[in-house]
């Protein structure tokens, strides 16, 4: 008999990709991942987007639609023929737009509908939001943590329509021993100097790089020798420029900008931050540290505790607070056998549960699972 995880399944994936974020890094790893697998996978997408470059190099079947509106009806008519010319059985949305246009578009079209949920945001208290979550038209909400299920619930959303499926690392490409020589090469740091980074992007102050900021000042007061590396889209931009300036600090910062070399950035860090204030679902950018093998500081917020436990496979702090994160970041600086025991427990953690076949593997049996209660 065959296990309905095994079947193939054609399956229509949904996302706005306005920039690369850690949505579109899942929603590339599940339906690549998925079309490895032998799945028919085709994935409808913001066209000319780095999501669109780098799935259409991978051979994922791609449709080009407009989703910066959550009411699109030329969209969910494009789509719809699509379903229905491609017998897609699972309909599977990816961010907030997605979601919208992936709830009507299974109404039209009476297919099971997955929608992810990233963030631990609540969802806002409208009619709008209620039809979105409470609607028995989405058959499963995979919540990439324990911290937005338990969001979803406080939203009215009924615990046995989530399915709670973390996040996963491609350990191939994230993983201990890899060379960071060509990115300090191409900074001008020397091999021996403390180096500390932190990947995200800059585009608004939840993710917490003035609270960053602020922690570098404090450490470069007792070691002036460490450098800062910023990651991610607008990290180069004037407004975190200027604020280094005011701080004093400019010339011990690293502005990298959007990059596309992200392993090679994390081997080449001493320690890793992650410090938002809100929001974060879980945060791919801890993942991937871990997995590099890179000792990680990072806020106790949202679902992140569910990847550094404190004191086991990292170091945690609260939302904010610029004197903790700095001491954190100074104490895994000067104690060389405390931070290898971190990385090589987040690293094993990661490659025990975090990795993109057990996130692929569970979101298949997931479709099997909806399709089976659908009879189909």
């Amino acid at each position: 008999m065959t296990n309905r995880s095994d079947r193939r399944l054609s399956i229509l994936h949904i996302i706005e990709a306005p920039m690369w974020t850690g949505a579109m890094s899942q929603t590339l790893a599940t339906v690549v991942g998925l079309k490895r697998r032998g799945h028919e996978v085709t994935l409808a997408t913001t066209p000319g987007s780095i999501l669109w470059g780098r799935a259409d190099a991978e051979g994922i079947d791609l449709v080009g639609v407009e989703l910066r509106s959550e009411l699109n009806p030329f969209a969910v008519a494009r789509l719809a023929s699509i379903v229905r010319s491609r017998r897609i059985q699972v309909i599977h949305a990816h961010r907030a737009h997605a979601h919208s246009i992936g709830l009507l578009l299974a109404c039209v079209t009476r297919r099971p509908l997955v929608v992810s949920r990233r963030t631990t945001l609540e969802p806002r208290s409208n009619l709008g939001s209620r039809i979105k979550y409470r609607s028995r038209s989405v058959t499963r909400i995979i919540a990439i943590s324990e911290a937005v299920a338990s969001v979803l619930v406080d939203f009215g959303v009924r615990r046995d329509r989530i399915a709670m499926i973390h996040s996963g690392v491609d350990t191939t490409i994230y993983s201990p021993g890899r060379d960071g020589s060509s990115v300090r090469t191409e900074f001008g740091l020397s091999p021996h100097v403390p180096l500390v980074g932190m990947m995200a992007n800059a585009y608004g102050p939840s993710k917490g790089h003035d609270t960053f900021l602020e922690a570098a000042r404090m450490i470069l007061s007792d070691t002036p020798e460490t450098v800062f590396l910023l990651a991610g889209h607008h990290t180069d931009k004037p407004p975190l420029r200027e604020a280094a300036a005011e701080l004093g600090i400019a010339d011990s910062v690293v502005f990298a900008g959007y990059r596309t070399d992200v392993p090679d950035i994390l081997a080449s860090l001493d320690v890793s931050v992650n410090c938002p204030r809100s929001r974060e679902g879980l945060s791919v950018a801890v993942m991937e540290a871990l997995a590099t093998g890179v000792p990680v500081v990072a806020t106790d917020v949202g679902g992140i505790p569910e990847l550094v436990r404190n004191g086991e496979t990292g170091l945690l702090v609260a939302p904010g607070d610029a004197a903790g994160l700095a001491g954190a970041v100074t104490r895994l600086l000067s104690d060389s056998d405390l931070a290898s025991r971190l990385a090589e427990a987040g690293t094993s953690f990661v490659q025990e549960h975090l990795t993109v076949e057990h996130m692929v593997n569970a979101i298949a049996k997931l479709y099997g699972d909806v399709l089976a209660e659908a009879g189909k």
